[in-house]
């Protein structure tokens, strides 16, 4: 028994692949994400996917030792950053056609000629409601914001008349259009974005990261980017890979066919996501941390 013993000792054990997690929410961006879990490309690693529910346990899941590639919103990676939580950017994400002002009446090519409408928001000081005040300031002349603590409640307002327009991202601006026939697109965020910023990028609000144990690995970045780019080229294949971990996405697809993804790699295509953070600082500086990225956030 003692040499059988001896004998198994001495037999080379295979390597344990690496696992890496992936965590991001309820949205297109977080797909490729999935479709990493799902085609398992980079030999020696195996990718699983968590979804995080609070920007709260996100910053736990950077600041482990666990590798982490997660999506997250562009100012909640940068106030992280700020804050001394180590981590790089290394792409972020622009989803062309997938938050539009929803409502009754004519579109719109700027806000001013909503007149004072109620436009509902999910919270005050979040990105929406952010991207909202920098193509213009609310009030009589503009519009009138409504927040209702979820983008869900949106549309339920919209729905039942209680408001004049709302900020839906899709697939919710989607259905609702489909639920309500007297609604319409009054007006692509991009577009007043565009018009407002004269920035020629429509927001990148998400941004794809790593925390240090990831830095120095272009081989996870490729990846990344070929599993974007097979999303990308057929944007509605979205819905059933976001469904595998949010059972409600599954209805998705039709909201999602409308989208143009473009992916934005780090840090060749920085200066968009610097422009970006520099229109957020503008309105509210304390959303991305007070202050602009240093390089090394981008990857530099």
């Amino acid at each position: 028994m003692r040499a059988l013993l001896l004998f198994l000792a001495l037999i080379p054990l295979p390597a344990l692949a690496e696992e890496i997690l992936l965590s991001g929410p309820p949205i297109w961006e977080s797909a490729p994400l999935i479709e990493l879990v799902e085609t398992q490309p980079a030999e020696g690693v195996t990718f699983t996917f968590r979804p995080w529910a609070s920007p709260e346990k996100l910053r736990k899941m950077v600041m482990a030792d666990a590798p982490l590639l997660a999506v997250a919103p562009s100012p909640t990676a940068a106030v992280f950053d700020a804050n001394g939580i180590g981590l790089k950017v290394i792409s972020a994400t622009i989803t062309e056609a997938s938050i539009s002002i929803v409502g009754r009446g004519d579109e719109v090519a700027s806000l001013d000629e909503l007149q004072g409408a109620s436009l509902a928001l999910p919270f005050k000081g979040y990105l929406p409601d952010l991207m909202m005040r920098r193509i213009a300031a609310p009030g009589p002349e503009s519009w009138q914001p409504r927040y209702t603590g979820s983008l869900v409640t949106a549309m339920q307002l919209l729905l039942a008349g209680k408001v004049d327009t709302a900020m839906l991202t899709e697939p919710m601006a989607t259905l609702a259009l489909t639920q309500d026939p007297t609604l319409v697109r009054r007006a692509d965020l991009c577009v007043l974005w565009r018009e407002a910023t004269t920035l020629a990028d429509c927001p990148p609000a998400a941004a794809v990261i790593v925390n240090a144990t990831l830095y120095d690995r272009p081989e996870i970045r490729e990846a990344y980017r070929t599993a974007f780019a097979a999303l990308a080229g057929d944007p509605g294949k979205a819905a059933g890979l976001l469904a595998r971990h949010f059972p409600d996405m599954g209805q998705a697809k039709e909201g999602f066919v409308r989208i143009r993804a473009l992916d934005l790699p780090m840090p060749e295509r920085a200066d968009a996501l610097a422009r970006f953070y520099g229109a957020i600082l503008d309105v509210e500086p304390a959303a991305i941390g007070g202050k602009l990225p240093d390089p090394d956030f981008y990857g530099k």
